[in-house]
């Protein structure tokens, strides 16, 4: 078979040409998760692709060696023992696990097993060697590896808005209607994009993400259009394509879509009616197929209120809306959360932290978190910095709160003060920075480092407009 003949064929199928040539096939990803297994496999262990995809190796077999293989990127066998889930028995094998590349970047890793107690040869047929150097180009396109890296597993919570949200967003990914994503800051807004793409028909197609807030306001037509050769100075040879045609076929993510330029924001919405773009210095139209996942940390039926955000646009983008919820709104998830954090570190920082201790744990779910997961996340990193390989204990996380000016939050959070509080600061601060610009209010925005959207929104919480 030929690299063109197998260009056109399904992912299933490539899948499929391998588990006819061998016994047991695990294909990871470049952080040592699940992409596929072979039905031998499903058959030694007792459990299903859809059981352990987008989880690590690591989790489900213990005496793997697929993470030495992903950290070194060198050619590895050895013996393993597989626990097979309906018999609870267990099954001795032999390995070989082999880095997958394109160019010098590693797609993951291809683990090739046989039962210790059969006689066959673990030397893997020179047809198969063959076609895995083709796949080395194709991985990506398999399961999580076409630009996304979460799944459905990666949003942690047992929580009935945690519950509430998965079951929305394993109804919506089936098909092609624009979503809306709204949460705060830090909430998770991102793996929900992702995992809707990861669970949609479009999987194996690209994934793009733009963040509109990023790009320079001089090159975001470009980006997200394209444009022809020789349209301005400084255009590439050959031109370049935009994000909508680089999403062509799959989806397209516009995370912080509030704060999309006006000028920016008719183009985007004729790419929504027409499903065609056209880009700089061209003279016809590219036809596009491109689900588009917005997000936003602000409500846009408040920005277009307030005239800063096309309601035509709007409408187009809240087809379907998703609601991420705050952490504050969720304190039941905080264990699960926090010990999911707590072993995904251990094995990014090489620790060995053994858990977190139940007084600690209650002042973390005391605490209101306004940075959402991302600041739960950040503050476990510190603690287990702080630790040498015990449990954490709440001297390991009291200096954060003490340095952001929170002293034992847990006893205000009780009486309901420290919120009260910081609400009364923020309101200040803002009424001192609006009269010293004179109530010029793109001046006191750029002077809190905060975008003019973000400042009329806490006007507005305030009641100072």
């Amino acid at each position: 078979m030929d690299l063109k003949a197998l260009s056109h064929i399904s992912s299933e199928n490539v899948y499929q040409l391998i588990a006819n040539e061998l016994q047991g096939v695990v294909i990871t990803d470049e952080l040592g998760r699940y992409v596929y297994v072979n039905n031998h496999w499903s058959a030694m262990t007792g459990m299903t692709l859809e059981r352990v995809k987008g989880k690590y190796v690591h989790d489900v077999v213990l005496s793997s060696r697929v993470d030495y293989v992903i950290q070194t990127k060198k050619f590895l066998s050895g013996d393993a023992v597989l626990l097979n889930a309906r018999t609870n028995e267990e099954v001795p094998v032999y390995c070989s696990y082999t880095p997958l590349f394109e160019e010098d970047r590693l797609l993951g890793c291809f683990i090739y097993m046989i039962q210790k107690s059969e006689q066959k040869a673990m030397d893997i047929p020179p047809n198969v060697v063959t076609l895995m150097e083709k796949l080395n180009g194709y991985l990506k396109q398999l399961g999580q590896s076409q630009g996304t890296k979460y799944s459905l597993n990666d949003i942690v919570g047992n929580s009935g808005a945690i519950q509430r949200m998965k079951d929305n967003i394993i109804k919506v990914a089936r098909s092609a209607s624009t979503v809306l994503i709204e949460g705060e800051t830090g909430s998770g807004k991102e793996l929900v994009a992702h995992t809707i793409h990861n669970l949609s028909p479009r999987f194996t197609q690209p994934f793009i993400k733009v963040n509109c807030a990023a790009i320079p306001k001089d090159l975001i037509e470009s980006e997200f259009f394209g444009y022809e050769q020789g349209s301005f100075t400084g255009a590439q040879r050959g031109g370049k394509s935009g994000k909508f045609e680089l999403a062509n076929g799959g989806s397209l993510f516009l995370d912080e879509v509030n704060q999309a330029p006006m000028f920016l924001q008719p183009k985007l919405l004729r790419v929504l009616q027409e499903h065609e773009v056209e880009r700089i210095g061209g003279s016809h139209s590219i036809p596009v197929d491109t689900r588009i996942v917005a997000a936003t940390n602000v409500s846009l039926d408040h920005l277009v209120r307030e005239g800063l955000f096309r309601s035509d646009l709007f409408y187009r983008l809240n087809v379907i809306r998703i609601h991420v919820p705050a952490l504050r709104e969720r304190p039941e998830d905080i264990p699960l959360l926090a010990n999911h954090i707590l072993e995904q570190l251990n094995y990014e920082l090489h620790l060995q932290i053994p858990g977190i201790e139940d007084d600690a744990m209650q002042r973390l779910m005391d605490y209101s978190w306004p940075g959402n997961v991302r600041e739960l996340h950040n503050v476990i990193e510190r603690a287990m910095n702080l630790s040498w390989c015990e449990p954490l204990r709440w001297e390991h996380f009291a200096d954060y709160f003490e340095q952001a000016g929170l002293g034992d939050h847990r006893k205000k959070m009780q009486t309901g003060s420290m919120r009260e509080q910081r609400e009364e600061n923020e309101k200040k601060l803002l009424a001192d920075t609006l009269q010293r610009c004179n109530g010029n209010k793109a001046c006191a925005a750029e002077e809190l480092g905060i975008s003019r959207t973000i400042l009329y929104k806490k006007l507005h919480q305030f009641g100072l407009m």
